[in-house]
């Protein structure tokens, strides 16, 4: 979100479902899909990534769509009531689209950034905290324990963190981390490396529960 913190964001993992047109994809989702998109004003800034893994099972493109809405939970809908107004005919489709995870997340807690850098990949990951109980330490452990620690070590930027508005998602967190390395793979394991010996019981959390990590470089759109 490159600096940018806000109320809402809604957050698409997609495949291209055929590997011979993705760059057919690419221009359709680039330069038709995030007009159709953003042309309510509801939502802003597409960003699309790229998975650094291509075959991964968790998909191979995200994409990240920021609002201003008062209530993120209603802002998906208010902008599909918006584009059919716009768009009565429907809009512009693509056959070539898979969706693997779509959600609408608002923001909770605080930034945290080290520095002004571009945003070349991120770091993300969808999460649970597997213990209602726990919920709250598990809030302030994130905030107060992990995005410091992630950020002291210096590959990721910038970190921000959203709570789902669908009860009923397979995840409830979503966790942003902004890299300027235009390999965020590389980003990631430098990351690792330079976390070992930190002690497991400072940079885990016992009851959290990864639903979905990928790094991804950004795609669209491009940095000069």
């Amino acid at each position: 979100m490159e600096g940018r913190y806000p109320n809402g964001l809604l957050l698409a993992i997609t495949n291209c479902n055929d590997a011979s047109k993705r760059d057919e994809f690419a221009r359709w989702y680039n330069h038709i899909h995030f007009p159709d998109v953003t042309a309510s004003g509801i939502f802003k800034h597409p960003i699309r990534f790229a998975n650094t893994d291509p075959d991964s099972p968790r998909g191979q493109y995200a994409a990240t769509y920021e609002t201003d809405h008062e209530d993120a939970a209603i802002a998906l809908a208010d902008n599909r009531e918006a584009s059919a107004k716009l768009r009565p005919d429907g809009g512009r489709g693509s056959e070539l689209i898979e969706s693997v995870f779509v959600d609408v997340f608002k923001r909770t807690g605080g930034e945290f950034s080290t520095s002004v850098r571009p945003t070349r990949g991120i770091l993300l990951v969808l999460s649970n905290c597997t213990d209602p109980s726990r919920e709250e330490e598990f809030n302030r452990w994130y905030e107060d324990v992990h995005f410091p620690d992630i950020l002291n070590v210096g590959q990721f930027h910038t970190a921000y963190r959203y709570e789902n508005v669908n009860p009923e998602s397979s995840a409830k967190y979503l966790a942003i981390y902004e890299t300027d390395n235009a390999d965020p793979a590389d980003a990631r394991a430098q990351h690792t490396k330079l976390m070992e010996g930190w002690g497991q019981q400072r940079h885990l959390f016992s009851d959290m529960e990864v639903v979905s990590s990928m790094t991804a470089r950004r795609v669209w759109p491009r940095l000069d």
